[in-house]
This record gives C-alpha cells, structure tokens and sequence, in this order.
C-alpha cells in the first residue's frame, strides 16, 4: 500500500514553495527525521497510517559524499533488498526512492509480485540527503554541505547501488537492472536510463511530471477538469465556493472565513504569502483527493469510494462553502486540531509536506538546482482567491538566489543536458511511460511518443491507466481494491519488461539464465555514456 511519505502529488510541491520552511533551523529537520526514522529491527515505512510493515529489514552502503572528485570521504546510504525469489541471471527490480522521509519498502509495490514470477530480486536506495542517508548527519542542511547534493551525485549513488548487488548477491553478475521510480522518482528512473544504459537495461518511469519544468500551468487545469468530468454540476459548485472565498478574502471577512471553513484561525488577508498558502492548501485538498483516490478510507476521512463520496457530498451540502468545508474535512481531517473548549479545527499552516512526510528543505534545494517544477495556478481556471501571487508562482527560479543563493537553469536546458527533452525520449528505448487517468501529473507527463508503431520490443512505450491514480499500478496487487482497468495496465508493464529480458535484441537477457557469478563491475564514479 502506497505510505504517506511517497505522495509527491504536484500541487503538493506547488506548496513547497510558500510552506514557512526557509526560517525552520537545520536541527530542526534533523529531529524531525529523527523521530520519523526511529531505529527499529523492522524498518519503519507505515508512517503510523496503517500502511503494511516493510518485513524486510534496511541496510547500509557505503557511497562517496562526492562522486566527481573520487574523494575519499563517505557516508552511509540506506538501502533495503530482498532476493527471496530470486534466480541466477534474474532481473533487478530497482526502486529509487524520492524526496521522503522514509526509504520506500519494495516488499510493498508490485515489483514484489513481479520478482516472484520472474526470478527477481527487488532493490530500493533511498536518495541521499534524504531520511536516514544523510551525509553529515545531522550538519547536513547547511549551505555549504549540500554542494554536494546534485544530480550527478544521485545518478552515481544509483550506478554504485547496482554494481554492489551484482557483485555481493550470488547469481546476479549479468543480471538486467530495471530502474522505477513515480513522480520525482519516475524522472530520475528516464534520466538514469537515458544516461547510464550500459548499468540500467530498461526503466519504468511512473507519473513523472516530465513537462512541469518551468513551462507549463497545466496541474491546476488538470484538477479542475477531472471535476468537470464527473460532474459539471459538482464542478459548478466548486466554482462557486472558490469565487464566494475570494470574495470574503477581498472584503476582509477573516471570521466568516474561518468559520465556514473550520480552520482553527483564518488567513491573515492582508499578508499575501499567507493568502497564498491558504489558497494551495485550498486547491490542493481537491488534487489530493482526486489523484490519490483509490487510498483506503482510513487515508481521507472517507467512508465509501472517495471521489464518487466527494462529488456526492459536493452536490448535497446546503451552500458552495458548505461543500468545500466537507471536502477540506475529507483531505484534512485526519490532520484535524483538537480544541479543548470545542470543535476541532483544520490548520491551513500545517505544510502539505509535512503532513505527508516529504522532505520539503532538501527538495528545495533539487528544485532549484535540477527540477525546477511550475506549479503556478493558471488566472484563466477557477482557483485563484484573488491574492497577487508572487513572482516564484510562476517563475520556478525565483526565491532561490535568496534561499541558496543559486540561480536555477531554465527547464529547456536541464532536460537538454538530461537527455530528457521532448525528441530524447520519443526517440528512447527501453522506457515505459506509465500515467493515470485521475492524476493531474498526468497533463505533465510524457503523453506523447511520436506515431512510429514498429515491431521493435525495445520501443518505448506509454501506458494509460484508465481511472488510475497517482502511481497506482506500481502498488501490490490488491484483490479486494484492485479495479481491472488497474489489473489490465500492471498485465502490460510486466509483459512489455517480459518482452525486453527475452527479447532478441540482445541474446544474453533470456529469463533467467544460466550466467556464472562474477566479479561485478567497479564502483568509481562512471560518465554517462555518449
């Protein structure tokens, strides 16, 4: 089951950008992910929400703090594997976790499943600067240490990862390294591929907002018409509710504000950042809700199927405020404030990161320097509140030369350098481009690959899923939740990865082979190849 602290969802980063973090200490974060990554001989992925235990206990690699240099200061990566199945010459399913808290459990995903069928073993690094891998403990949020958090760091954290299992998991010398990855995770599983295809043999790339880099406004449309789609009366209420705030935001009503919407103090309106805040916390309670829709019950203070229940109670509350009031209690509730003398209340100044264990002060830094995503809301949809958003809504660069001092390169040029741009993965291989039909990282994500249709299996392909949300195809298979269209998209992936391990492309990939255990390759820092 997916944990809380692998929702990347895009409004979600929109909010790290005017959540209070910057003024919050380096200790500050270090005790927080201290008391998140409490050493246990279980490794702690449930986050307290009732997600499935990881079984599979962490471990630890060494890696290089820094990889250019080959210097010789290291420091100690999590790292979780589990070879149960696992057959000589197998494939290694490679999970490589994202801007958490919490290092991802395999034992949790649908590689899981995969690896029992096919003779696999499943791998998941957490991504240093991250969770437990810290590589200065605790002084590691300092503006000087985190130079040596950069993307060609994090692709070489990932290159050593393999060597290492190649070379210590008897049977796996030849083994084919399949990288996956969803959201942040499922851009870095593309750009691993398309830079290192000697180490990763194919890749999975789940729900990456491969065209949010600084030149596109379409997450915040993209909600707003999964809305109209189910229903254009519900949709016409939400309207109504946003337009009815910014009309009390505009007046000065804070009361009124606060007790339609049971927040616990109402937004300060004449203070633009927390009118801003206010409004992606707003938005983002309808992203959630959508992208995130087959989560449990338990997840969204939900009894029943949750967009189905949203729509319904949209459409049946007394006013537009009523209706945005019980869709702010569906996304929040969870996360309600209790008060003493009364009802509780919802808190618009708890950070969306937080509240789902993202790691908000170290993903600013790889916003500014190599995802510089756009989550600014579009004038021309139905969100905005009326405050003047600040330049940063719209220019992913901006705040970083005051946050870290560093001047981020526009998005044209990240993904140019990455081979990542439009024309590098229409013309990739090896790559499966998975979206969901309810995740506004969908309008996105790479939706389009030419229409070249060929027989080569090694094409890259994109897969729909069809009611899907954010990344969930790449849970475990759950009979009782599972809806076919989500059974259908998993059947595809595993055939098309089926396909490239037997195909004739290469005639050394058959499943699994009969390869003698080796070496493994080095572990020195390895260019991306040409």
């Amino acid at each position: 089951m997916l944990q809380r602290h692998d929702l990347a969802c895009a409004l979600v980063f929109a909010a790290l950008r005017f959540s209070k973090f910057s003024s919050t200490t380096a200790a500050d974060h270090a005790a927080h992910n201290a008391l998140i990554n409490v050493g246990t001989g279980v490794n702690p992925v449930d986050g307290g929400d009732g997600a499935r235990v990881c079984w599979t206990p962490s471990q630890y690699l060494d890696q290089p703090v820094d990889h250019i240099s080959n210097a010789s200061q290291t420091f100690k990566q999590q790292y979780i594997l589990n070879a149960t199945y696992f057959k000589e010459g197998g494939p290694i399913l490679f999970y490589q976790s994202n801007e958490a808290t919490t290092i991802t459990c395999p034992d949790t995903l649908i590689l899981a499943d995969w690896a029992k069928e096919i003779g696999g073993l499943t791998a998941t690094l957490e991504h240093r600067y991250f969770g437990q891998s810290l590589p200065f403990g605790n002084d590691s949020y300092t503006q000087e240490n985190y130079k040596y958090l950069t993307l060609e760091n994090v692709m070489q954290d990932a290159v050593n990862f393999i060597d290492f299992i190649k070379s210590n998991v008897t049977g796996a010398s030849n083994s084919k390294a399949i990288v996956v990855g969803r959201s942040y995770g499922g851009t870095l599983s593309a750009i691993f591929r398309q830079n290192y295809p000697d180490v990763f043999y194919g890749a999975w790339a789940v729900s990456g907002p491969f065209y949010a880099f600084g030149d596109s406004t379409e997450i915040g449309q993209e909600v707003q018409q999964t809305y109209l789609r189910q229903s254009y009366t519900a949709f016409s209420r939400i309207k109504e509710a946003f337009s009815d705030v910014k009309s009390l935001v505009a007046s000065g009503d804070e009361p009124t504000l606060a007790k339609e919407l049971s927040l616990c103090q109402a937004p300060n309106v004449t203070d633009v950042a927390d009118v801003v805040t206010f409004n992606y916390w707003l938005v983002g309670a309808y992203d959630i809700l959508t992208q995130f829709s087959f989560m449990p019950s338990y997840f969204h203070n939900v009894s029943g199927p949750v967009l189905p229940v949203v729509i319904n109670d949209t459409l049946s509350a007394p006013s537009p405020l009523a209706a945005l009031n019980q869709t702010l209690w569906h996304a929040y509730g969870g996360d309600a404030v209790a008060v003493p003398s009364g009802k509780p209340c919802l808190d618009h100044t708890i950070a969306l990161p937080s509240s789902i264990n993202i790691a908000a002060v170290p993903f600013s830094w790889v916003r500014c320097n190599w995802v510089p995503l756009n989550n600014a809301l579009d004038p021309r949809g139905i969100w905005q509140i009326g405050a003047p958003l600040p330049p940063s809504a719209s220019d992913p660069s901006a705040g970083c030369t005051a946050l870290w001092n560093v001047t981020t390169p526009p998005g044209a040029a990240i993904k140019a350098k990455y081979r990542i741009a439009d024309a590098d993965l229409r013309a990739s291989t090896r790559i499966i481009f998975s979206v969901g039909e309810l995740d506004p990282t969908t309008s996105v994500a790479q939706n389009g690959l030419g229409d070249a249709v060929g027989t080569d299996p090694d094409q890259a392909v994109r897969v729909f899923v069809a009611g899907g949300g954010h990344g969930q195809d790449l849970e475990q298979y759950d009979p009782g939740a599972d809806w076919q269209s989500v059974v259908d998209a998993r059947n595809i992936e595993l055939n098309v990865i089926k396909g490239w391990l037997n195909g004739t492309a290469a005639a050394s990939t058959a499943l699994p082979s009969s390869s003698s255990a080796g070496a493994g390759s080095s572990a020195t820092a390895r260019a991306p190849s040409a």
